[in-house]
């Protein structure tokens, strides 16, 4: 059941920063965005990315303590 749980957390929290990112992509396409401001939201973007992947690795390393094989 735990496991179950943690699979539908790292599901939600993924699709967060999913949305999270296509609006910082969407902030960066946009005319009045300067060339500073576009910096930051690569930087904001990247952050996403980084902390997609340390969502799934920390959810993962979860998911076999709760469920050892």
């Amino acid at each position: 059941m735990m496991v179950v749980l943690v699979r539908a957390a790292r599901v939600i929290l993924l699709l967060v920063v999913a949305a999270l990112t296509v609006s910082l992509v969407v902030s960066m396409g946009s005319s009045g965005t300067g060339p500073v401001e576009k910096i930051v939201l690569v930087a904001l973007i990247a952050a996403c990315v980084v902390l997609a992947a340390k969502l799934t690795s920390v959810a993962t390393a979860v998911e076999k303590r709760l469920h050892p094989h």
